[in-house]
């Protein structure tokens, strides 16, 4: 499966969902819809990663990447956690001291 991606407002903020893999064929399409989010969104960006079933190391340090200068603009960015072995992947690499890193897109928001 690809990648789909659904990008929505939500209570003052741009909510990116992912769904099926994040891999490096599928990063050109996901850098050019979170380009246009860092052009779009002035406050608070939400990655919603529970979606992902698999992403490999040019997918997962994209996101970081992003989500770093994000945060570089002086804007708000949180993931919600992405589930399974996605989940477990973003655990063991401890990027929770990173990024903000929610359980569920109602505390990303909070």
């Amino acid at each position: 499966m690809a990648i789909e991606i659904i990008v929505r407002g939500s209570q003052g903020a741009t909510v990116v969902d992912f769904h099926g893999r994040l891999d490096m064929h599928s990063r050109w399409h996901v850098k050019a819809i979170v380009n246009q989010c860092c052009h779009t969104e002035f406050e608070h960006l939400i990655l919603n990663l529970q979606g992902l079933t698999f992403v490999d190391s040019t997918g997962l340090g994209f996101l970081v990447l992003c989500s770093q200068q994000f945060k570089e603009l002086d804007r708000r960015i949180s993931w919600v956690e992405p589930q399974g072995y996605v989940g477990e992947l973003v655990k063991k690499l401890q990027l929770h001291e990173l990024i903000a890193i929610c359980p569920t897109e109602q505390d990303a928001l909070s």
